[in-house]
């Protein structure tokens, strides 16, 4: 059974060059101060469940509008019917994205050992040092699972014939140009396009005061646009509103 809390039929920005439904599973085990998905992570029980075979009514009456679909949360990875319900997407020939933290490295690499992905995303955050981790994710060590990112990311980086993708919000309590240099030297994964996307500040978050109201100038965006691409040759820059 997945947990099944929001359902968009249709995006243009999910998933780069595609039109794909996104769906969205309860339930994180990161507390991200500037996430904006709330509900998802802290009250998943107020909002309407959503069945998979809504999912694949939509899909099946869509074909050739909406072929691919995003997984995304919260943390999917939580969900024990993640893997039969990919499975079953791919068999209905769907394409599908995954989006993750990277803390469930063993869903992740069967995932990839059974060829059910057609493009893996992670939520590149911060660099991957346990004392950035752990301010970011506001969890205790076990939860952040810092060597468990690291092992989904090196699987990452050996899978062949899919997209990847790692997305860092640029939010200047936690990201700085010199940070942004940093990550992108341990990116390691040439292949994978590396989308940087503006901080919102408008919306509801998890913890505003840790977040903080600034945002990046759009010549800051610029800027940390011109020190990720001297790091990194596949950038995706998002600006926000």
């Amino acid at each position: 059974m997945l947990d099944i809390r929001g359902f968009i039929k249709n995006s243009f920005n999910e998933w780069e060059g595609r039109v794909a439904a996104v769906i969205f599973t309860a339930g994180c085990n990161w507390r991200c101060p500037y996430c904006h998905g709330v509900g998802l992570v802290k009250s998943p029980q107020d909002f309407p469940q959503i069945s998979t075979d809504e999912i694949f009514d939509y899909l099946g009456n869509n074909r050739g509008w909406v072929d691919d679909i995003a997984i995304t949360g919260g943390e999917p990875t939580l969900q024990a019917g993640l893997i039969d319900f990919i499975r079953d997407l791919k068999e209905f020939g769907v394409g599908v994205k995954l989006e993750s933290n990277g803390t469930n490295p063993q869903v992740i690499a069967e995932l990839l050992r059974e060829e059910l992905l057609d493009c893996l995303c992670f939520d590149y955050k911060v660099p991957l040092d346990s004392e950035s981790l752990l301010a970011l994710t506001g969890v205790s060590a076990e939860q952040s699972g810092l060597e468990r990112v690291k092992e989904s990311y090196r699987l990452s980086r050996q899978a062949d014939g899919i997209e990847k993708e790692f997305h860092t919000t640029l939010c200047p309590s936690f990201i700085s140009p010199d940070i942004i240099s940093r990550m992108g030297s341990e990116l390691e994964c040439p292949d994978a396009l590396w989308v940087l996307q503006q901080y919102e500040n408008d919306v509801e978050m998890i913890n505003f005061e840790v977040a903080g109201e600034r945002k990046f100038s759009q010549q800051e965006l610029d800027e940390l646009e011109i020190v990720a691409k001297s790091k990194h040759s596949k950038i995706l820059l998002r600006r926000g509103k």
